[in-house]
C-alpha cells in the first residue's frame, strides 16, 4: 500500500488537545499545518521528507496494522537522494496506558544508500523505548532523527514508500542504540549530552548562508534552533573555546574530548576519558563512573602555560556512591598533550583563572585554580601549582579566601573569572552570603577582592567591591574580573534577575581604591567580562528585561563611553531558560567566541510545548514525566484558563558557537574555518 501524504504528520496532534487560536505556534504566526505537514506527496510512490532539521520526527498512525505478532520483518521501501549516513529511529507504537509516556519498540539505522531500497527490517532485534506492550497492539509508525541527541543531516532526502509486514525477505543489519560505553573496564556516562562524533569532519556545508546574522537570532516553535533555521551543521562538537599560547584554538567538549583544527581544515581530537576512568579503576576502585559535563561543576575552559603544557579540570562521581564520591581532577599534559599526569585535588568544585584579554602573566606559570569546600558553610581557597625542575606539578597547600560564608567558585553560565594574574599578584574577587552589620538583607551579597603576593606568600586585607543583586542570600550574586592594557582592574557584580554593578580601579596595578559602582541593564544574570585590544570591556548575560524572555545579551562598553546592551539570541517562548554560555576572546585578535546551548537544561513548559518537546526527543520523556502515580503533566497553553507550567529538568543539548571579529557589531555561527591556524 502507499500511505498519502495526508496520512503523514510531522508535529505531535496539538490541535487535538487545545484549539489552533491557544497554540504558541499561533501567538508567533506559525500556522499548526505548516509545523505538521513536512512531508509532500510523490504521486504513486509515497512521501517525500526532507529538511529535517525543521521536521525531525515524521508519523502515521492510519493503515498501520494493529497485529504485528506473526511478522519477521517491517518491509519499506524507501528512496533516498544522498548516502548522508545519517542515523534513524524507526519506532512502531505499541503504547503502555500504564506508563505516563508512549512507548515503542524501536530499531535504529543509517542511510547509507542511494536510490529505492526495500529495507527489512527484523522485529526480533527490534528494541524497546519505555515499556511497550506486545507486537500485537502496535498503532503507528515513526521515524526519529533527534532522539539520544543526535543531529539530522540538512541533505537527507527521502521518499517514504509503501510498507508491509512479511517473512523470508533479506533482513537489514540494525545499529546498535546508544549506551553508556566501557572504558578501561569501568562503565562511563555524563551528566549531559555524550561526544558525538558522527559528523565530525563531514564534508557538506555548515551553515546555510555565510555572513552575519539578523539579530537577535530568535527560535521559532517548537523547539527550532539554528540547526532549522541556518540549517547549522558543524564539522566539530561545539564547547567553549580556549588557546593555546601559539593562538590555536581548542574546544573542550563533553567534558573530555579536546578538538583542534589543523591547517588542512581537519578537526583532530584527543580523547582524555580513558586517562580518567584508568585513574578511577586504579585508584577509586569504582565500576562506573559519571562526569559533570554540563552546567554547575564542570570547568569549559582549557588552560596551557608558556611551555605550551596543557591543563584540564575534570569533575566525576560514583552513581552508586553518595555525595562523598564527588571528585575533582587536575590533568596536565606534556609533550603537546602525547603524556599526561592525574592530580586528584582537595575538593571536587575547581575553576580556572580565564585569559580574559590583558592578563597574559597567567601564561608564565601553571594556571591559578579556585576551589570551593561545598556544601554549606562554603568556604574557598586559592591553589597555586607549581613546576618542578623535571615539568610535573605539585600542588602546595591551599590558601583561603575570605571566611566560611563565601558563594562557591561555580559559576554554571557567564564564564566569569574570579582570579587574575598581574606581575608577581594574584587578585581574587569573591562574594560572601551575609548581611552586614547596618545593612539589610534587601542590599544584596557583599563582594570583595583580595590580592596574594607570589613572592612573599601573603594574602592581602580584602577591600570591598560592591553589593550583587537585591538578596544577600542569593548564591548567583558573584563577581568577575578584568584587567586593561595599563594595568588597571575592571569588576562586575552580579545580580541575580537585577541590574549588574560596575566598578573599576582608580590607579593601574592598585585595588584599594575604586569607582563608585554603578548599576546597568535591568533582569541580567551570569556576567562575565573580558577586556579587547583596545580596552573595550564585553559581556554577555541571561537577560530577562523586557518581560520574562530569557535572552543571550551584549554588553559593550567602550573606553570613556557608557554601557551599550544588544540582544543575540532569544529563545522561542518566554519562561526559565539557562544557556550555560562562556565567551573568551582571542589574544591578539580581539575575535569573540560565545559558546551557548541551545537546548535549555531546565526548562518551564506548558502542555503543548511539553507535547512538541517528547514528540521530537521521545527518549526523555519517561524520565519528565515521572513514574508517580500522577505524571508530572503541565495545564494548558500559555492563554488557556487554568494554566499551569510544569519544571523540567533534562540534559540540554544542540550547541553552538557565535563568533565576531568586529568587536560585537556583527556576528555569525562558528564553522571551522573560524578555527584554522592563523
Amino acid at each position: 500500500m502507499v500511505v498519502e501524504a495526508a496520512e503523514w504528520r510531522t508535529a505531535a496532534d496539538l490541535t487535538g488537545l487545545f484549539a489552533e487560536e491557544d497554540l504558541w505556534s499561533t501567538r508567533r504566526e506559525v500556522p499548526f499545518a505548516e509545523l505538521a505537514n513536512g512531508a509532500e506527496t510523490v504521486a504513486g510512490q509515497g512521501v517525500r521528507w526532507k529538511n529535517h532539521p525543521r521536521f525531525p520526527a515524521i508519523h502515521t498512525t492510519t493503515a498501520v496494522a494493529a497485529d504485528w505478532s506473526g511478522a519477521e520483518h517491517l518491509v519499506w521501501k524507501v528512496h533516498s537522494a544522498k548516502a548522508t549516513n545519517q542515523r534513524l529511529l524507526v519506532g512502531v507504537l505499541c503504547d503502555n496506558p500504564a506508563t505516563h509516556g508512549r512507548d515503542f519498540r524501536v530499531a535504529a539505522l543509517r542511510v547509507d544508500w542511494v536510490g529505492w531500497k526495500e529495507l527489512a527490517l527484523p522485529l526480533a532485534e527490534f528494541s524497546t523505548l519505555g515499556e511497550p506492550l506486545g507486537w500485537d497492539q502496535a498503532s503507528g509508525l515513526y521515524v526519529f532523527t533527534k532522539v539520544y541527541h543526535w543531529q539530522p543531516h540538512p541533505e537527507t532526502e527521502l521518499i517514504l514508500g509503501d510498507f508491509r509486514l512479511g517473512a523470508g525477505a533479506e533482513p537489514r543489519e540494525l545499529d546498535r542504540l546508544p549506551v553508556p560505553p566501557l572504558v578501561a573496564g569501568i562503565e562511563v556516562s555524563g551528566t549531559g549530552p555524550a561526544f558525538d562524533g558522527h559528523w565530525l569532519n563531514h564534508a557538506g556545508p555548515e551553515v546555510d548562508v555565510s555572513g552575519p546574522l539578523e539579530l537577535p537570532l530568535t527560535y521559532e516553535p517548537y523547539f527550532l534552533t539554528e540547526r532549522a533555521s541556518r540549517r547549522y551543521f558543524p564539522r566539530f562538537m561545539p564547547g567553549p573555546v580556549s588557546f593555546d599560547p601559539q593562538g590555536r584554538p581548542w574546544i573542550l567538549a563533553a567534558g573530555h574530548m579536546l578538538q583542534t583544527c589543523d591547517a588542512a581544515g581537519q578537526w583532530r581530537t584527543t580523547d582524555l576519558l580513558p586517562l580518567v576512568a584508568e585513574y578511577v579503576r586504579r585508584e577509586l576502585g569504582w565500576p562506573r563512573l559519571r562526569i559533570w559535563n554540563k552546567g554547575q561543576m564542570n570547568e569549559g575552559t582549557v588552560r596551557f602555560d608558556a611551555a605550551g603544557d596543557m591543563y584540564v579540570l575534570v569533575a566525576l562521581f560514583n552513581p552508586d556512591g553518595d555525595w562523598r564520591s564527588r571528585t575533582g581532577l587536575l590533568l596536565h599534559g606534556r609533550d603537546g598533550g602525547k603524556n599526561w599526569d592525574v592530580h586528584r585535588l582537595p575538593y571536587y568544585m575547581a575553576r580556572f583563572e580565564k585569559l580574559v584579554g590583558h592578563n597574559a602573566d597567567a601564561l608564565q606559570r601553571p594556571p591559578v585554580l579556585l576551589l570551593t569546600r561545598y556544601h554549606a558553610p562554603n568556604e574557598s581557597y586559592l591553589l597555586l601549582p607549581e613546576k618542578q625542575a623535571d615539568g610535573s606539578l605539585n600542588l602546595p597547600d591551599m590558601v583561603q579566601i575570605g571566611g566560611d560564608d563565601t558563594i562557591g567558585f561555580m559559576p554554571h553560565s557567564g564564564e566569569a573569572n574570579q582570579a587574575l594574574s598581574v606581575g608577581d599578584s594574584v587578585y581574587v574577587a569573591y562574594g560572601r552570603l551575609a548581611v552586614l552589620p547596618g545593612n539589610a538583607k534587601e542590599d544584596g551579597v557583599p563582594n570583595y577582592i583580595v590580592r596574594y603576593d607570589r613572592i612573599t606568600r601573603a594574602l592581602s586585607e580584602p577591600v570591598f567591591l560592591g553589593f550583587g543583586g537585591r538578596n544577600a542570600l542569593d548564591n548567583h550574586n558573584w563577581p568577575t574580573l578584568a584587567v586593561d592594557s595599563r594595568g588597571v582592574l575592571h569588576a562586575i557584580v552580579n545580580g541575580h534577575h537585577d541590574p549588574f554593578r560596575y566598578t573599576h580601579g582608580l590607579e593601574p596595578g592598585r585595588m584599594d581604591q575604586w569607582s563608585e559602582p554603578v548599576q546597568e541593564s535591568a533582569g541580567t544574570s551570569y556576567a562575565g567580562l573580558v577586556t579587547g585590544p583596545d580596552d573595550t570591556l564585553y559581556s554577555v548575560t541571561r537577560c530577562s528585561d523586557p518581560g520574562y524572555y530569557f535572552r543571550l545579551t551584549l554588553h559593550r562598553k567602550r573606553p570613556g563611553q557608557a554601557w551599550e546592551q544588544r540582544h543575540l539570541v532569544m529563545p522561542f517562548k518566554p519562561y526559565y531558560h539557562v544557556w550555560y554560555h562562556k565567551l573568551s576572546i582571542e589574544p591578539g585578535t580581539g575575535r569573540l567566541f560565545l559558546f551557548y546551548v541551545a537546548q535549555a537544561g531546565q526548562m518551564c513548559l506548558f502542555r503543548d510545548e511539553l507535547e512538541a518537546f517528547v514528540y521530537q526527543r521521545p527518549d526523555l520523556a519517561a524520565a519528565m514525566l515521572g513514574h508517580e502515580a500522577e505524571p508530572k503533566f503541565p495545564l494548558g497553553t500559555y492563554r488557556t484558563a487554568g494554566r499551569k507550567y510544569a519544571f523540567y529538568s533534562v540534559p540540554g543539548g544542540e550547541p553552538g558557537i557565535l563568533v565576531s571579529a568586529d568587536g560585537g557589531e556583527t556576528w555569525h555561527l562558528a564553522t571551522t574555518a573560524d578555527f584554522r591556524p592563523r
